[in-house]
C-alpha cells in the first residue's frame, strides 16, 4: 500500500534535528531544517555512542563514516585519582559488540553532527540557517520566525531546540517545567595530539586504548582521543554548584581554577590539563519529567534534550535522540494520510516515554558514584569494581569470543543500577526498530481481545 509524503519542518539543527530528518527525507518526506544560528556547531566534546545507538547508525549506513573518527575503548579503566593505580576495569570493545550486536564508541561531537549533517543534506533536506523562531501556535503547527517568515503549511513540526528548549512549556502540562540544575558543574576541553606527544605520560593516554576515570573525593577526570585519534577529550566534573551557565557550552572557564581541581590527581592528569590552552565551563542540568512530547493536534512534536534532557552519569543522552529519531520515522511511516498522522504522534509519545523515563532515572540514580568522599562506602564501591574486573575476565578466559558470542543472555529488564546485566541488556541491547514494531503488534492484539 502506497504511503503518503508528508511536508515535515525540524526546529533545531542539533544533533536530534538532524537525526530526525535523515530517515524521513529517506523515506520521501520533505523535510526542511530551520536553525536559528548561522551554521552548523563546532561546539562540543566527548559523548558516548553504546551499542543501541550504534545500532541505528549501522541502520542508516553512517558506520563508515563514524567508526574511523571514533574512539573504540576496549575497556573503561576505573583509577585511583591521586596514583592512577587500577580499581577496575569495565569491558567495552570487542565484548560489547560480542554482547549486544554492535560495538560502543567514544565521539567528539562535531564529528557525529558533521556526519549527520551530511546525510541530511545527500538526504534531500533543506537546510535554512539564521532562521529563529519567535512565536509558534504548537496546535495550528504554525511558526513565525525573526525575519518575518512563517510557516503554516507543515503537517508535522518537530522541536529539537536543546534543554532550554523555548516550545516545551507550549504543550499540554508542561507548563513551568524548564531545565533545573544538578548541582554539578565541568570543565571540558580538548587537546591537540602533538601536545600530548611530547611527553611519556601524556603520549601514552593518547595512545591508550582505554577510556580512562579517575575518581576523587568530589571531582572525577574523563579522558579519551577522538576526532580520529587527533585530540584528547577530557574532562572534570565536579559534585558541587558553581556559578557557570546552566547547559551554555560556550562560556570560557578559568584554567587557574580548573588546573587547581585536579593538582592532587595523577601526574598524567595535571600534565594533561597543563597542555590546555583553554576550557569550557557549565553547570550540569536535566528536565524533569514532562507531561507531554505532542501537542493535542499533533501537529507539533517534541524530541531529544527539548524533552528530556538528562544528566550524563548514564552515557545515553544522544542514544535517546537517536532513538527518538528512529523510531519517529517508524511511527510516521504507520500514518496512512494527514489526519491520521497526529493521532500517530500521541502512540510514538506512549511508545517513548516509559523508556526515557527509565533511562533518566537510572542516569540520576548514578550521580555521585564515581566521586565519593574518601570512606567506607567508597572501600565498597572499589571492592566492587575490583570483584566484577575478577569476574567477567574470569569468564571471558574460560568461554572466548566463540562461547561469550553464544551465551544465554539475560532477560532485559530496566532498574536503578546500569551494573546490572539485565539493566546493561535493557540499555544497550535494545533494538529500537524491533521495540517499534512489537508495540504496534501489542497494541493490535489489545485491541482484538
Amino acid at each position: 500500500m502506497s504511503r503518503p509524503s508528508f511536508k515535515v519542518h525540524v526546529l533545531g539543527a542539533g544533533i536530534a534535528g538532524l537525526a530526525t530528518a535523515i530517515p524521513l527525507a529517506r523515506a520521501g518526506h520533505h523535510v526542511t531544517i530551520s536553525e536559528s544560528k548561522p551554521s552548523i556547531s563546532e561546539l562540543g566534546a566527548g559523548l558516548q555512542v553504546f551499542p543501541n545507538a550504534m545500532r541505528i547508525i549501522y541502520a542508516w549506513g553512517l558506520e563508515g563514516a563514524l567508526r574511523p573518527l571514533a574512539n573504540e575503548a576496549e575497556v573503561i579503566s576505573v583509577r585511583r585519582y591521586e596514583d592512577g593505580r587500577i580499581l577496575g576495569e569495565i569491558p567495552q570493545n570487542p565484548t560489547m559488540e560480542w554482547e549486544f550486536g554492535f560495538p560502543s564508541c567514544q565521539v567528539y561531537r562535531p564529528d557525529l553532527q558533521r556526519i549527520l549533517y551530511e546525510a541530511a543534506v545527500e538526504a534531500g533536506v533543506v537546510m535554512e540557517f539564521g532562521q529563529k523562531a519567535v512565536q509558534v501556535d504548537v496546535e495550528a503547527g504554525c511558526v513565525v520566525f525573526a525575519n518575518g517568515t512563517t510557516i503554516g503549511d507543515a503537517d508535522l513540526i518537530v522541536g529539537a531546540d536543546g534543554i532550554l528548549s523555548s516550545f516545551r512549556e507550549l504543550l499540554p502540562g508542561n507548563a513551568g517545567i524548564k531545565a533545573v540544575s544538578a548541582s554539578e558543574f565541568c570543565f571540558r576541553t580538548t587537546v591537540e595530539k602533538a601536545a600530548m606527544l611530547d611527553d611519556p605520560e601524556t603520549a601514552a593516554l593518547m595512545d591508550s586504548r582505554e577510556w580512562m576515570v579517575w575518581c576523587g573525593p568530589g571531582a572525577v577526570v574523563l579522558g579519551y582521543p577522538v576526532n580520529g585519534g587527533s585530540k584528547y577529550n577530557t574532562l572534570i566534573s565536579v559534585s558541587h554548584e558553581s556559578d557557570a551557565s546552566m547547559s551554555h557550552w560556550s562560556e570560557a572557564g578559568d584554567l587557574r581554577e580548573a588546573r587547581d581541581l585536579v593538582k592532587g590527581f595523577a601526574p598524567a592528569v595535571r600534565k594533561a590539563w597543563d597542555r590546555v590552552g583553554e576550557t569550557v565551563k557549565w553547570s550540569l542540568a536535566e528536565v524533569p519529567k514532562v507531561a507531554s512530547y505532542t501537542s493535542k493536534s499533533g501537529k507539533f512534536v517534541l524530541l531529544g534534550d527539548a524533552a528530556h534532557a538528562m544528566l550524563p552519569h548514564g552515557g545515553q543522552g544522544a542514544a535517546m535522540a537517536l532513538e527518538d529519531a528512529a523510531s519517529l520515522a517508524v511511527f510516521v511511516s504507520r500514518a496512512t494520510s494527514t489526519s491520521s498522522l497526529g493521532g500517530m504522534m500521541h502512540t510514538w509519545q506512549d511508545f517513548r516515554m516509559p523508556r526515557i523515563e527509565q533511562i533518566r532515572l537510572m542516569s540520576t540514580g548514578n550521580k555521585g558514584w564515581m566521586s565519593l568522599e574518601d570512606g567506607p562506602k567508597q572501600i565498597e564501591r572499589d571492592g566492587m569494581w575490583a570483584e566484577s574486573t575478577k569476574k567477567w575476565k574470569a569468564e571471558l578466559a574460560e568461554l572466548g569470543e566463540e562461547g561469550y558470542r553464544a551465551k544465554v543472555r539475560p532477560k532485559a529488564a530496566p532498574g536503578g543500577d546500569m551494573r546490572s546485566q539485565e539493566t546493561r541488556q535493557w540499555s544497550y541491547g535494545y533494538d529500537v526498530f524491533e521495540e517499534a514494531e512489537e508495540f504496534f503488534q501489542e497494541r493490535a492484539r489489545s485491541s482484538s481481545s
